[in-house]
């Protein structure tokens, strides 16, 4: 799925993610509370999210607010993930400037120790969010470009009461 937040200048900032989980709270992903993204979402948590399969033509549209889930849940996935990826999550300063790759590679090394000495440990950086959505729409796409469109929007939050529109193409 791909994550939209808007950054300081207000400037939208799309990235691909792993959808890890839906469930009453929203969709579930998971991200390093330091990076861009993560900053961006303390800053301002309407967020959107986008799903696209291109073989069907077919997309959802999803915008709403990202939540923080319990660091229980963080730390459970954190220590879900492959060990290859807790220590490119440990060792990598997300989105920051690489100077030198032996950088790098002595920070994977010490990630590498570290997660082999403590197989419990879990970066405190890491993050799961859930997006409580506030509109939810289904694209679907027509070769004659009269695509169907109906969205979804909450209309009540008390009562969980949703309405339906019908959008032009």
């Amino acid at each position: 799925m791909t994550l939209s937040t808007v950054d300081e200048h207000g400037y939208p900032d799309a990235r691909v993610l792993i959808l890890k989980n839906l469930d009453h709270r929203g969709w579930h992903f998971a991200i390093k509370a330091d990076s861009p993204k993560g900053r961006q979402i303390t800053n301002n948590p309407a967020v959107a999210l986008t799903f696209y399969w291109p073989q069907l033509g077919r997309q959802i549209r999803i915008r709403g607010v990202a939540t923080e889930l319990p660091d229980s849940e963080s730390a459970a996935d954190f220590l879900e993930r492959p060990a290859g990826s807790k220590v490119t999550a440990l060792a990598s300063k997300q989105s920051e400037v690489l100077a030198d790759t032996a950088t790098l590679e002595r920070n994977l090394k010490g990630a590498r120790e570290k997660i082999e000495a403590q197989p419990e440990y879990v970066a405190p950086a890491w993050k799961v969010f859930a997006v409580a959505p506030k509109t939810v729409e289904f694209w679907q796409g027509a070769t004659d470009r009269m695509h169907q469109r109906l969205r979804f929007r909450v209309s009540n939050e008390q009562d969980g009461t949703w309405s339906r529109d019908v959008l032009y193409p």
